[in-house]
């Protein structure tokens, strides 16, 4: 179902959590944040002989790859390239996932049916996160997590939904506001 929103859209207050693109809707308003795109690759190819295949969560420091087992499928995930908003996904740019993966696991996946994948990780100078207030009494953020957004989806959206709702947070949010960006 598509939506279409028009009109001017009021509330108490505004979270901007769109990743890589809060660079596009808050530098207007002057709300200056150095989050820059970066694109991971992926892939994901089905369990060939279960026997063979990894049973749980593997990092390959080396390499900077991480291989996870997601029920019958495995998931190869690393690397980074500086390539603006682009999501397309080059000819050659998960050539590395798979050869680790072939290399350690050969008769664990199915290879030749791999499916690629990329996204854009929305990543800081600093590699750390910025949550919280900005210099608007009603806007907040939370992106810059780089290669930790699924990791730290639910912490970091807790986190920022307490200070909205002026509770006590769990988390502190010392070093993570955008104030730390202003000069």
């Amino acid at each position: 179902m598509d939506t279409e929103i028009a009109g001017r859209i009021t509330g108490d207050a505004y979270v901007c959590a769109m990743g890589s693109y809060v660079v596009d809707v808050l530098n207007p308003i002057g709300v200056k944040l150095p989050v820059y795109p970066v694109k991971g690759h992926s892939v994901t190819i089905q369990v060939a002989d279960d026997r063979f295949a990894p049973q749980s969560t593997i990092m390959d420091e080396a390499h900077k790859v991480a291989i996870t087992r997601l029920g019958d499928r495995i998931r190869v995930a690393g690397q980074a390239e500086i390539a603006g908003y682009s999501n397309r996904l080059g000819p050659h740019a998960t050539d590395t996932v798979k050869h680790l993966i072939g290399d350690l696991f050969p008769r664990g996946g199915d290879l030749s049916r791999a499916e690629g994948w990329t996204g854009l990780r929305p990543m800081t100078p600093d590699g750390t996160s910025v949550l919280g207030p900005t210099q608007y009494d009603n806007l907040f953020v939370n992106t810059g997590h780089g290669t930790l957004g699924w990791t730290m989806a639910c912490g970091s959206s807790r986190a920022v939904a307490d200070v909205v709702l002026g509770k006590t947070h769990e988390i502190s949010l010392d070093g993570l506001t955008a104030a730390r960006y202003v000069r």
